[in-house]
């Protein structure tokens, strides 16, 4: 077994004292994951020194290499390349080639079994990804990947005055953990339980929190924003909390306006989002300013490409994920106000489009009303009441608002629907729908009437 495989497998349930220890241990020397680490940081140090035509020559090189392994070695790309008479050892010959190569999707993919698509790669292990649409995807992934994903994810953090052997609460989709919170010594963080009542284990997070050197959240927006709600009705962990966290992470979910700006007001923090996905083909980070995310060209190579209906969507390629490569991958995640590096050949930053590609709900006429707009973009005073709100669309020009108040609420005066072709109901919930993984999604699916996925 691979070392990186092993120990993942192995130190997560050291004590605190000893994991506290093992986690000043620089990831430069770590078991398993040192040399690709290394590797990224430094191509992460020279890639940003190097000029934008020097930019073009690399990303061309890594892109002819992943291509050509991928159709010598991996039979749903011989195969696809063929059917669209594409062949990357003629083809690829400068950077502007690199639109010569076939754009793929999950729904082309899944025509394939998993093993037709995947290279050979000892250690590899297998992950799954049920995207938005829910349906089981399955792809293999390399130990040393993980050193790849530390590199990057560190630079992101360090936006934040992130140390990597800093102490972090994790709020994810862990399905493990037990008595609520639990010590993580392999990534040296509290996973919390996201269906768990706080208030029944009041106690151990007070314990936690008093005793422990936390420093970070890390996780769901809208899982801290459920805990920053449990944390404004009990003022003395409140309190603890405040005087020891110093920052946010947001990962796996667009971070809504509502759940971000409660976070950073009531825990006085400034807090951090970057987009990515299991793929493992894109990973971008915000900077100074909320919403831009800038995509590590070093990690794979992102695109925005040009849909039929004029919108932009993400487009990636993984570099060194050679057990399962995506190569032009359309993400079907939408963006916009993209900016460029020379002469608009290399993307540098974007906002995502209304969080994921869906996010929006249709009026009667079948036009398309985005939920940003809708619900964070106008002065809603329902605001002022509850504590989360959900929308839901059986059907085109109906809509159903969910929300979590104290009491029923008078909406029609609450909610601003001027000049919307969609009749609104509304209903009053005792807490919110959350996905199998615990997260709190804006727009939820209906199957029928009555219920609610």
């Amino acid at each position: 077994m691979n070392i990186a495989l092993f120990l993942k497998k192995n130190i997560t349930k050291m004590p605190f004292y000893l994991g506290n220890i093992t986690a000043k241990i620089p990831y430069s020397i770590r078991p398993g994951i040192s040399s690709t680490y290394n590797l990224r940081v430094k191509e992460i140090r020279e890639f940003e020194d190097m000029s934008n035509d020097d930019k073009e020559i690399h990303l061309y090189k890594q892109m002819k290499n992943i291509t050509i392994y991928a159709y010598e070695n991996i039979q749903f790309y011989k195969e696809y390349y063929l059917s669209k008479e594409f062949n990357p050892k003629d083809d690829l010959n400068s950077f502007e080639d690199i639109k010569k190569i076939p754009i793929i999707n999950k729904d082309i993919l899944r025509k394939y079994d998993t093993e037709d698509r995947s290279g050979m790669i000892k250690n590899r292990y297998k992950v799954n990804t049920g995207g938005s649409s829910g349906s089981p995807f399955s792809f293999y992934i390399t130990p040393d990947s993980m050193g790849t994903e530390w590199a990057h994810m560190h630079n992101i953090w360090k936006n934040l005055d992130f140390v990597y052997c800093d102490l972090k609460v994790v709020f994810g989709g862990r399905s493990d953990v037990s008595n609520g919170i639990e010590y993580d010594s392999l990534r040296h963080s509290y996973a919390i339980d996201l269906y768990t009542d706080y208030n029944k284990i009041y106690n151990k997070i007070f314990n936690v929190f008093k005793t422990k050197p936390i420093k970070y959240f890390h996780g769901y927006p809208s899982a801290i924003y459920d805990f920053v709600l449990f944390l404004e009705q009990n003022e003395e962990l409140l309190n603890i909390v405040k005087s020891k966290v110093k920052g946010v992470f947001f990962g796996s979910e667009f971070p809504i306006p509502l759940f971000r700006d409660k976070i950073e007001k009531v825990l006085n923090v400034k807090t951090i989002s970057w987009y990515g996905h299991t793929e493992r083909t894109i990973l971008a980070g915000e900077k100074e300013v909320r919403g831009r995310y800038y995509p590590f060209q070093t990690y794979g190579y992102t695109e925005a490409v040009t849909n039929s209906d004029n919108t932009l969507s993400l487009v990636g390629t993984s570099f060194y994920n050679l057990s399962s490569p995506f190569i032009r991958y359309n993400t079907d995640d939408t963006v916009s106000d993209v900016t460029y590096l020379n002469n608009k050949n290399i993307l540098e930053s974007f906002t995502i489009l209304d969080g994921r590609k869906g996010d929006f709900i249709l009026d009667k006429k079948g036009k398309s009303i985005s939920l940003t707009g809708l619900i964070f973009g106008r002065h809603h005073e329902i605001f002022d009441f509850i504590k989360y709100l959900q929308i839901g669309q059986n059907n085109m020009g109906f809509a159903t608002i969910y929300y979590v108040a104290n009491e029923v609420l008078d909406t029609i005066k609450l909610f601003d629907s001027s000049n919307i072709d969609i009749k609104f109901s509304f209903v009053r919930i005792d807490s919110p729908f959350r996905t199998k993984a615990g997260k709190i999604l804006l727009k939820i699916k209906e199957k029928n009437e009555n219920t609610v996925s």
